[in-house]
């Protein structure tokens, strides 16, 4: 049984949603912009129904949203963002690794024989993590997904910035102002909560990595 979940999983996601999305896309484009939607709806709905289905196609471009967004985001800075994060890790590499060798010490053990330097990947650690210890495996994936979300919603309140200032230049409704100030607000949180949630997937990853590669008790769990 649980050999049909991941199958499933990758059915769904590699064959329903993106057959979905032409479809939807296809329909939309057949009946043009007025009745596109509505014909959509009427097509795939069945009528007593409607919300679940209206529901399921929300999820639906959400997800696509969410995706699109992401690998946009990716595009236009993922490497300044690369470069940033692998200037942070490096320094907490250092840190999870001088903390791990004096715990070594106090129990009399050796130090870790690693430089700062010789520390692989930390997406590579985790993924040594999670065949090992599914639980920090997992708890480290949920960090990096919550990660990504914050990255995400900055990059789209960002874009959502720049529409609603055009929308104001073009109609002054002073509602707007306070959007656009509660947009850029957010932005700003929501990068300061990414860094943070950066900081805390790595020095976890690399103390569970650390554990349950050179010891020093008992597996490295996150919690």
């Amino acid at each position: 049984m649980s050999g049909w979940i991941p199958q499933v999983y990758y059915d769904f996601l590699a064959r329903v949603v993106p057959g979905s999305a032409v479809v939807l896309g296809a329909l939309y484009l057949r009946h043009g912009p007025s009745r596109g939607i509505n014909f959509a709806f009427g097509v795939i709905c069945e009528q007593g129904h409607s919300w679940v289905c209206r529901f399921a196609i929300g999820l639906l471009v959400a997800y696509l949203i969410g995706l699109i967004l992401g690998e946009l985001g990716e595009l236009l800075a993922g490497r300044v963002l690369q470069r940033r994060d692998e200037h942070l890790a490096a320094g907490f590499k250092r840190e999870c690794l001088d903390d791990h060798s004096r715990a070594l010490e106090a129990v009399g053990r050796e130090p870790v024989a690693l430089s700062p330097d010789g520390f692989p990947d930390t997406g590579l650690m985790a993924e040594q993590v999670a065949l090992v210890d599914h639980y920090s495996g997992s708890r480290l994936l949920a960090l990096r997904a919550e990660r990504r979300l914050c990255l995400v919603l900055a990059f789209g309140f960002f874009i959502l910035a720049v529409i609603n200032l055009l929308a104001y230049a073009a109609d002054l409704v002073p509602k707007r102002l306070v959007v656009e100030g509660l947009l850029l607000l957010s932005m700003p949180v929501l990068w300061r909560r990414a860094t943070r949630l950066h900081e805390r997937v790595v020095r976890k990853t690399c103390i569970a990595w650390l554990t349950n590669v050179f010891g020093g008790g008992r597996p490295g769990t996150v919690s």
